[in-house]
């Protein structure tokens, strides 16, 4: 007997993304023996970068402290997103889809986060449970205006 296995969709909605390519992810990081995918980023003065991702494994049982692990070279299919119009589906680097993925995250929700005085912080990825978390700081610059009159 043969199944056929359904064919992902030639576009998505922008919306779609953030979804679509964690669980493109994820299904590359399980294949890779990945538990945690942690990236950190920062930007300000108009310039911002994915500083640095780490990979961890499944937690050791005696220790609770996940082993990290170096960055495979594998392909992943996951979805790429262009400045305007739908998401489409991409053969890519597992490096590559979680910048992607990080990137995408913060345009959605904190657009312009390398703008001025920036922002910073981390997207922790939970493979197992197929769930991101984005803790995002902003940098805020105050200004307190006094105004003074004499005379009159």
């Amino acid at each position: 007997m043969t199944t056929l296995c359904e064919q992902p969709p030639s576009t998505a909605p922008r919306e779609d993304a953030p979804g679509l390519m964690l669980a493109a992810l994820r299904a590359c990081a399980l294949a890779q023996g990945i538990a945690v995918i942690t990236v950190t980023y920062d930007g300000y003065g108009d310039e911002g970068q994915i500083q640095d991702v780490t990979l961890a494994g499944a937690m050791n049982e005696e220790t609770q402290i996940a082993d990290e692990m170096a960055m495979p070279e594998v392909a992943c299919t996951s979805w790429a997103v262009p400045y305007r119009g739908d998401a489409t589906p991409i053969e890519t680097t597992f490096k590559a889809a979680i910048d992607d993925l990080a990137l995408e995250m913060l345009a959605l929700k904190h657009g312009g986060w390398e703008d001025g005085e920036g922002a910073f912080g981390e997207l922790v990825i939970d493979v197992a449970a197929g769930k991101a978390t984005l803790e995002h700081s902003i940098r805020v610059v105050e200004t307190e205006c006094f105004t003074h009159e004499w005379g009159g």
